[in-house]
């Protein structure tokens, strides 16, 4: 390993002798590769998926059920002095759509994610809303130039302090009188199947 360091070192110092600044830094970059380091530069795209156990209120009463959604981004910004990458869109059947993810300064984690969609004309007739923001989704692994934040289980929940969710048909309901409805995140029940993944892409 110290003979390997050392020929590392000397071919540094002969490039950056002979070859340039511009040089250099291409070779620390692919040197730096090597360690495992999870950045993988600006931020382009991503992606918001969860599945959670919630007690769902509907007219006349409540069910145990699930909540789940993606929220896609095909473009957005990033702002590297904050580490945050930020996008809204509307188009197809999403409409005030918003979804921003905060990396930590290590980059090992998210730590703080929100976002929002509206989703109509699902299977021909409804409509559904979904929010949610929360904090402190871990690194999971990379694929490519994608980068994935994992968190399952219970401990999801405790993680997220805004949720709500509602649906309603052209039929059935309407925006300010759903047919069933989640409207704080302590209705979310902590299963051991509940998974957020947040997928980030440079």
């Amino acid at each position: 390993m110290a003979r390997r360091c050392i020929a590392i070192g000397a071919t540094v110092v002969c490039v950056a002798l002979l070859g340039g600044c511009e040089f250099l830094e291409s070779i620390l970059d692919l040197v730096g590769a090597g360690f495992g380091n999870s950045g993988t530069g600006a931020i382009v795209s991503g992606r918001l998926e969860f599945h959670v156990a919630a007690t769902i209120t509907e007219t006349g009463g409540t069910h145990d059920g699930t909540v789940e959604t993606i929220f896609y981004s095909a473009g957005g910004t990033y702002d590297a002095a904050t580490r945050t990458f930020v996008a809204t869109w509307n188009g197809g059947d999403s409409s005030d759509t918003v979804f921003e993810a905060r990396l930590s300064a290590s980059e090992q984690s998210i730590e703080f994610f929100y976002a929002r969609q509206t989703r109509s004309g699902v299977y021909g007739a409804w409509t559904y809303v979904h929010e949610i923001r929360g904090v402190d989704i871990p690194y999971s692994h990379s694929d490519g130039t994608s980068r994935y934040f994992v968190l399952t289980g219970t401990s999801a929940r405790g993680i997220v302090d805004l949720f709500s969710y509602k649906a309603w048909s052209s039929s059935f309901g309407s925006e300010q009188s759903p047919v069933e409805w989640v409207s704080t995140p302590s209705a979310l029940n902590g299963s051991g199947d509940d998974i957020i993944t947040i997928r980030l892409d440079s």
